[in-house]
């Protein structure tokens, strides 16, 4: 009989991978209300995996997975499914929540995603740093956090009022954006992971760190062709959600064969 697999923070990745196909159909013709019904699956996901992390996690193992190297990447994952999930409330949750109780959601999910990502994105490469450890591909989980900060607190910033708060919302996420440009970890863990992908790769919880990146790039480009109008971005954004989606198709089919 197989040995049921500890709960890590790694678990977490499944929220950022089922929140991103979300909040990346957001902006999506057609796809709107079906993206909010993945919301709130992906949001009941979260709710459930915190409820989980609260009544068995110690600060013991909370330490023991800090010590373990593959492990301890992870926890770069519950503050951007926090967050992740706080986007979608602003962006699909609204429509049946209403907007003062998206915005509650949204900046509560937000604070305490931020908080949590500038101290893994600090605190695990900080462990890394002449560990001995090979690199690999979620090597660039702890660092992305305070990307994902700057990029959801810009939406919130629309939403307060003109004036110093604003400017000082704005100002914080460059700084944040600044902090993620610290992420060079990416084209070391891009060549690792191509290497290890022809040498074989077997299904590990880890597969759901590529299901992320992909959304991010789905949402910018999105971006680009809602303030940039232009066929060539819209098809763009049609193939690679297409491509997100088949993603995390396969990712939550081996998860749930696997465990």
């Amino acid at each position: 009989m197989r040995r049921a697999a500890p709960f890590g923070p790694n678990l977490f990745a499944s929220v950022m991978g089922t929140g991103i196909v979300a909040t990346a159909g957001a902006s999506m013709p057609g796809l709107h209300t079906a993206a909010t019904y993945v919301w709130a699956l992906d949001a009941a996901l979260l709710a459930f995996l915190v409820a989980a992390a609260l009544r068995r996690w110690t600060w013991a193992t909370v330490r023991a997975q800090l010590a373990d190297p593959v492990m301890a990447q992870f926890w770069g994952a519950p503050p951007m499914a926090l967050m992740t999930v706080g986007t979608g409330a602003l962006l699909l949750g609204k429509d049946w929540i209403g907007l003062p109780a998206a915005l509650a959601v949204d900046w509560t999910l937000w604070v305490a995603g931020t908080v949590l990502g500038l101290a893994t994105s600090v605190l695990v490469p900080l462990r890394m740093i002449g560990s001995g450890e090979r690199a690999f591909a979620g090597w660039l989980m702890p660092v992305v956090p305070p990307m994902v900060s700057a990029a959801s607190g810009a939406l919130l910033a629309q939403h307060l009022p003109e004036g110093s708060s604003r400017q000082a919302m704005v100002l914080g996420c460059y700084a944040l954006f600044g902090v993620s440009l610290f992420a060079t970890m990416v084209a070391l863990a891009a060549a690792v992971t191509v290497r290890t992908a022809r040498r074989g790769l077997p299904f590990a919880l880890t597969w759901w760190s590529f299901v992320f990146p992909l959304g991010t790039l789905v949402t910018g480009t999105s971006a680009l062709a809602v303030r940039v109008p232009s066929v060539l971005f819209s098809a763009v954004a049609v193939v690679l959600y297409g491509a997100l989606v088949a993603a995390w198709t396969t990712v939550a089919v081996r998860t749930l064969l696997q465990r």
